[in-house]
């Protein structure tokens, strides 16, 4: 229905839409058959999701253009994306008007960050467990959500296209970052962050 939506939007306003993904990995190859002018990103989408998708296409192309969004507002999203080099952050709830300017704007070279939610991250204090989530590398912080969405990690380590040993290396590594000792407490801490949904 979202991308529906985005589409119509889109369109309407005279801006092409060459292609739409379910998933992460559909994202990422499809980035590579069509190398449009910009990507509009939901961070949240299901499979490897939106954080690995956008490493690995700018892993590919340094310059590629890409204009996340997401449901939440969460802190800790925002700053994983702005770390991985995106050029715009939008929330879904932003007005028609402003997610056509935002496109546009990233299309053309620009940057577009949604001054919301630019303004709450710069002006908010935080919590002892959102700093300690910021200490999160990009791939810890995508493995950190596969294992809140009930991933195992062998399941991960296919997603990612890692080894087992690696992915399991990530979730030590995250477990002892955060300061928690059982799955029950990362899906709490991932609920209470807005990095996962019921």
């Amino acid at each position: 229905m979202t991308r529906i939506g985005m589409r119509r939007l889109l369109e309407t306003n005279n801006i092409g839409v060459v292609a739409e993904a379910a998933t992460g990995e559909e994202t990422y190859r499809l980035y590579n058959v069509h190398q449009p002018d910009a990507v509009l990103m939901d961070l949240r989408m299901s499979g490897i999701g939106g954080h690995e998708a956008v490493r690995r296409i700018r892993r590919r192309d340094a310059a590629a253009r890409i204009l996340a969004f997401s449901t939440s507002d969460s802190e800790a999203l925002l700053r994983q994306a702005l770390g991985m080099g995106v050029s715009g952050y939008l929330s879904k709830c932003a007005a028609a008007e402003q997610i056509v300017a935002a496109v546009r704007r990233v299309a053309t070279g620009g940057t577009y960050f949604d001054p919301a939610l630019i303004g709450q991250v710069s002006t908010a204090a935080g919590t002892a467990s959102s700093a300690r989530l910021m200490t999160l590398t990009p791939r810890e912080f995508e493995v950190f959500r596969l294992l809140a969405e009930g991933y195992s990690v062998n399941d991960i380590a296919g997603m990612l296209s890692i080894s087992p040993k690696t992915a399991g290396v990530h979730h030590t590594r995250i477990m002892h970052k955060l300061q928690i000792r059982s799955p029950v407490q990362l899906v709490r801490l991932a609920f209470q962050q807005g990095v996962i949904t019921l």
